[in-house]
């Protein structure tokens, strides 16, 4: 029999359920050190549900909604809960005996694990000798007596990139050994992203306890979670524009109810909130929707910020790509970048960059701000780790570094997630 597709609210419930017990599982092995295998029956199940008859071998979903269908690629959903499933598996297994967090975390081997799923195993294996040395030599606090502060990027940089924002959810053991790391060995380990704190924002799609080891923020640093509350820095930003975002969001939130436009709640970046601008995915990596639909969305919106904004007094459409449009409130005229949200936490923090070693890990352009405003403060403990950077920008943060030793580059996420693990496994307490 047939299975029917599903549609966008039970395709997000089914993984959103699932990223609760993410979740939940990390809160768990990060305060107690085990889990017990009846907490891990959800990541087969879901695992065996995205892998189903309305799934195709590439890794397209069939889902509809309002009469419509479409494929989306969860190509990404489906290798984070391979990996999740397996490492938790023996995880659990290992629960059962008396050894320590260490002992299991090592016999789970979370490393070789990693290596297994990579393209390459042996320039995967040398590239986490190269990245743990690195990080040895960040967390090493016999000359400063400070231990160092981490700030990254999240897409790309500690999360593999996912064909819908709404859906990419980091996996539990990623989480783990970050929010392990980030307990022993950094005195702050801060996420500073582009997209939004909520609704989908990092705080939803992390698995990380949000009041935990790691910090974050959305919006470019604009926002940030700090103490169990939202920090939010609107410098430049009118209250008319803010009034008239929140107003257009509501605006939009409508048509994406409507036929024909449903399947932009899972397009690219979605609609994504965040404090001066709305993101909006109008077209995925894959090409999927056709010219005419996205075309016709992208009127939609204009039509929705004229209802809004009929003067065109706060509120301006640019960024124009062919995967996504931005919708900014015009600005006294400062522009906002990374290396402004960094300057941000560290004011939020009580902190400096001046104390320390700083480490900025990334892997775009617009991460290397954050590189800079970290040279400017503290030029001879600044470190960068970049991740599937072309050798232009390598030069570049060279440049900025001034220290080929105090540099790493690496080719994805996973690379580091394996480091913090044999770090963990070497020297955590």
């Amino acid at each position: 029999m047939t299975i029917a597709s599903q549609s966008i609210e039970e395709f997000k419930e089914c993984l959103y359920q699932m990223q609760e017990a993410r979740k939940l599982v990390t809160k768990e092995i990060l305060t107690t050190g085990h889990i017990n295998a009846e907490k891990v029956q959800i990541f087969k199940n879901t695992l065996e549900e995205m892998r189903d008859e309305r799934t195709s071998k590439n890794h397209i979903r069939d889902i509809h909604s309002r009469g419509t269908t479409f494929g989306i690629n969860i190509q990404d959903e489906i290798k984070g809960l391979q990996k999740d499933h397996e490492f938790l598996d023996a995880f659990a297994l290992e629960s059962e005996k008396e050894e320590s967090f260490n002992d299991r975390l090592k016999l789970s081997d979370l490393p070789g694990l990693l290596s297994k799923f990579s393209k390459d195993r042996e320039s995967f294996d040398a590239e986490v000798i190269k990245c743990r040395a690195f990080l040895l030599d960040l967390i090493d606090t016999q000359v400063t007596g400070k231990k160092p502060l981490f700030i990254t990027d999240w897409d790309g940089t500690m999360k593999d990139y996912c064909s819908q924002y709404a859906t990419n959810l980091q996996p539990a053991y990623s989480a783990i050994v970050m929010g392990v790391f980030a307990r022993h060995f950094t005195r702050a380990f801060a996420v500073l992203t582009a997209g939004p704190l909520r609704h989908p924002g990092i705080l939803d799609l992390t698995a990380i306890p949000i009041d935990g080891p790691v910090l974050f923020s959305g919006s470019w640093g604009r926002e940030w979670w700090i103490h169990g509350r939202r920090v939010v820095h609107d410098d430049g930003i009118p209250e008319e524009g803010t009034v008239a975002i929140g107003q257009l969001y509501e605006q939009l939130e409508e048509i994406l109810h409507e036929g024909e436009f449903v399947q932009f709640a899972l397009v690219g970046s979605g609609v994504q909130k965040k404090v001066d601008r709305l993101t909006l995915g109008v077209q995925t990596v894959f090409g999927q929707v056709p010219e005419d639909l996205s075309a016709r969305y992208i009127d939609a919106v204009r039509e929705r910020i004229h209802r809004v904004d009929p003067n065109s007094q706060y509120l301006v459409l640019e960024n124009c790509s062919p995967l996504e449009i931005e919708v900014c409130v015009h600005s006294s005229g400062a522009v906002w970048n990374k290396g402004d949200g960094v300057a941000a936490l560290v004011e939020s923090n009580n902190d400096s960059l001046k104390i320390g070693k700083v480490c900025v890990a990334g892997d775009t352009a617009s991460d290397v701000p954050m590189l800079q405003k970290a040279a400017e403060e503290n030029p001879d403990e600044v470190r960068a780790l970049f991740v599937n950077v072309s050798m232009e920008l390598q030069k570049t943060i060279v440049n900025i570094v001034g220290d080929t030793s105090r540099t790493c580059f690496i080719s994805c996420p996973d690379v580091a997630h394996a480091a913090f693990a044999q770090i963990i496994c070497e020297l955590a307490a």
